[in-house]
């Protein structure tokens, strides 16, 4: 059978990873393949190409990146170059929309819809200066099921209540979080006491009362948009007073009672856009100690080998600070018996200092000698006033953002089954939600607004710690973890993001793909087994089908692969970059299709 002519490309969900795999797409085909013709149809609901539901930009001004302006840049300085000359990163691109010089602009924490906006920008410059033999048609149909045939893929669209097919060559899926809703999860009414997912804001919150009881499942960075949206989304107005603080003026319009809750009934913790600008080098956290501390062993164990060496990191970066406030020569020149030696004697000399004990990291606990559990408004009183100060300053923020700088090195090892199956199930089940809440945390303003709600008796935290909720007739019901105190909840709101635990987790397209043996479930074989839950990848993206199979013409990129590999880092030109390897494989596969085609005529 003849080819499909031109050869033809699918990209299911273009937010951010899909347009940095266009653009890698459109600069192989300018440079590396004039003499082919290709068609590019990409797949987006939201309705901007770029964007997508998450960057939307037609959402508010007050839902805020957790990701520092000079950190986002659509572009990358790889060969072959970008088709454009106008490719500018996103401050460059704000500076000049605004008038504001760049350094102003840089460490600031830009709204989402901002963002968005420069998004759209990027892929219309894609657009406006594709290749001739390059072909793009948008659709704003959702994808519901891709098939795999002989001669190509079959893409099936909800088009009018109806189905239909296109055929393809390749696909490439880009779907982000919206690969693991549910189901029943997409099709709970958003106007009834459950909302079972946030986004769009304004859109599925418009439904809730004011002077209603409000519960929210998980306190993270989806909680605090989901209370934004609630209060200064209706009008309310926060007040920045001459001592640095907010202060919370209402509308009326608000719920009267907003009750966050999780199981550690813990908030994140908050950064400002300075953090982590200069890069940092480890002293103990590095590839040749973690691989040194498993040499003896067949696997590397999580809590052996990579665990000890962290905490040493997060130590170094404690006192590296506290002793910095008395000139304490603290140069460890990467010894670890060094550095216990000069803690040791530190703590001699100065015997009121708090001494750091990595457990308190993850527990509502002051660093000071005289430690004592803090209350929930205490503990968030706390975490701002340390956010302050900074990770310069502050010994505590020190600590708390040193997984951050440490992640691709993490991520180097975990990647493709680095750690044992039990020990990737431990990381999974008792460390990745901590590190999150304590690296990956709000801009401090956001969480400042959170403390001005509390001050001001909208938020209340008097169930957050992993109380029961019960539905009722026409309402919920929600008990405290002792016991003693309950409440009446109008509206339930889960403010969790959606992941893939297990196969049961995924959407409809992932839930069709596997039934049809294009998907299986990624299973870390290493020692003892552990199934992920997330689709299966080869190291060049390629999905693994049941048959173990690595299917040349379907790929999976971002967030869906999380599991396989670890912080996929929306945003991040660099961080598991499979979209440049996937560019240069279409070309290949095109290739091939002609040569084979050719040689038959």
């Amino acid at each position: 059978m003849a080819p499909i002519t031109p050869y033809k490309i699918a990209i299911v969900g273009l937010g951010p990873k899909g347009l940095y795999a266009l653009e890698r797409l459109l600069s192989q085909i300018k440079y590396n393949s004039r003499d082919i013709s290709f068609e590019i149809n990409i797949y987006e609901k939201s309705g901007f190409p770029g964007a997508g539901f998450i960057y939307q930009p037609n959402q508010p001004d007050y839902l805020l990146m957790n990701y520092p302006n000079r950190k986002i840049n659509a572009w990358v300085d790889e060969v072959p170059k970008s088709i454009t000359s106008e490719a500018v990163s996103f401050v460059e691109w704000l500076s000049r929309k605004e008038g504001i010089d760049i350094y102003k602009l840089e460490n600031g924490y830009s709204s989402r819809k901002t963002v968005g906006g420069y998004l759209v920008h990027c892929f219309n410059l894609l657009l406006r200066n594709k290749p001739d033999n390059a072909k793009i048609n948008i659709y704003h149909n959702e994808v519901r099921d891709i098939v795999n045939y002989e001669n190509g893929v079959g893409i099936y669209l909800n088009e009018n209540g109806s189905s239909h097919k296109i055929f393809v060559n390749e696909v490439l899926l880009t779907t982000g979080h919206s690969s693991f809703k549910s189901g029943k999860r997409n099709d709970i009414s958003c106007n009834g006491t459950f909302i079972p997912f946030v986004y769009p804001v304004e859109e599925n919150l418009a439904a809730i009362s004011e002077r209603s009881h409000v519960g929210i499942k998980g306190m993270g960075l989806t909680f605090i948009d989901a209370v934004l949206g609630l209060t200064e989304g209706r009008g309310g107005r926060f007040e920045l007073l001459a001592n640095g603080n907010y202060k919370y003026h209402p509308s009326g319009k608000e719920p009267s009672k907003i009750f966050p809750f999780s199981r550690s009934g813990m908030l994140m913790v908050p950064r400002t856009g300075i953090e982590n600008k200069i890069r940092y080098t480890p002293k103990f956290f590095t590839l040749e100690n973690i691989f040194k501390a498993s040499l003896s062993e067949n696997y590397i164990h999580f809590i052996r080998h990579i665990l000890p060496l962290y905490v040493a990191e997060t130590r170094y970066r404690y006192y590296s600070v506290i002793t910095k406030k008395y000139s304490f020569d603290f140069e460890v020149n990467n010894d670890l018996e060094k550095m216990e030696f000069l803690i040791k004697a530190f703590h001699q000399r100065y015997p009121n200092e708090y001494k750091f004990v990595f457990g308190d990291l993850f527990k509502t606990r002051a660093f000071v000698k005289e430690k004592s559990k803090l209350n929930p408004v205490d503990y968030l009183n706390y975490i701002v006033q340390e956010c302050k100060k900074g990770s310069h300053s502050s010994g505590f923020m020190a600590a708390a953002l040193t997984w951050g700088d440490l992640s691709e090195i993490f991520n180097r090892v975990f990647s493709f089954s680095g750690l044992s199956g039990d020990s990737h199930f431990v990381f999974d089940k008792k460390y990745r939600s901590k590190l999150n809440r304590i690296s990956y945390g709000p801009p401090l303003a956001n969480m400042e607004k959170v403390l001005s709600l509390v001050q001001s008796g909208i938020i209340d935290f008097s169930y957050c710690i992993d109380p029961t909720v019960v539905k009722k007739d026409k309402n919920w019901e929600i008990l405290s973890l002792d016991g003693r105190n309950r409440d009446h909840l109008d509206v339930l709101i889960d403010a969790r993001i959606p992941t893939a635990q297990s196969t049961r987790d995924w959407g409809p397209l992932f839930t069709n793909m596997r039934q049809h043996g294009i998907l299986r479930s990624y299973v870390n074989h290493n020692d003892k087994s552990y199934d992920v839950g997330c689709p299966e990848i080869d190291r060049q993206g390629k999905a693994i089908s049941t048959d173990g199979e690595s299917l040349k013409n379907i790929s999976i990129y971002g967030t869906p692969t999380e599991g396989v590999v670890y912080d996929n880092d929306t945003l991040s030109r660099k961080r598991n970059n499979f979209a440049s390897i996937w560019a240069t494989l279409v070309l290949e596969n095109a290739s091939q299709e002609e040569m084979n085609f050719s040689d038959k005529l």
